[in-house]
């Protein structure tokens, strides 16, 4: 049973690839789900942030604190509709 409160993103051109080899590892032994995209660039500008990027955890809501009610049932609607996506676009590809 995968964890649904993250998501584990994973850039596929990442050399030398063995700087990202144990990470779907580690994932699977957390039950974290994981996808691949195309580029870190790409995953980069996805994060908004300038510089490559070889993977990223998205969680469903914050590591500390809390937000407002509102926000996170927003925020876990959105997360549920991407991760529903994600899963569907995962199953089509086996």
């Amino acid at each position: 049973m995968w964890n649904t409160d993250k998501v584990c993103v994973i850039a596929g051109n990442i050399t030398p690839i063995d700087v990202i080899t144990h990470v779907p590892i580690l994932c699977e032994e957390a039950d974290i789900p994981y996808v691949y995209v195309t580029s870190k660039e790409d995953l980069a500008n996805a994060g908004a942030t300038k510089r490559p990027t070889c993977c990223v955890l998205v969680l469903s809501k914050p590591t500390k604190g809390e937000l407002a009610e509102e926000i996170q049932k927003k925020l876990k609607t959105e997360y549920d509709e991407v991760s529903t996506e994600i899963a569907s676009l995962a199953a089509s590809m086996f």
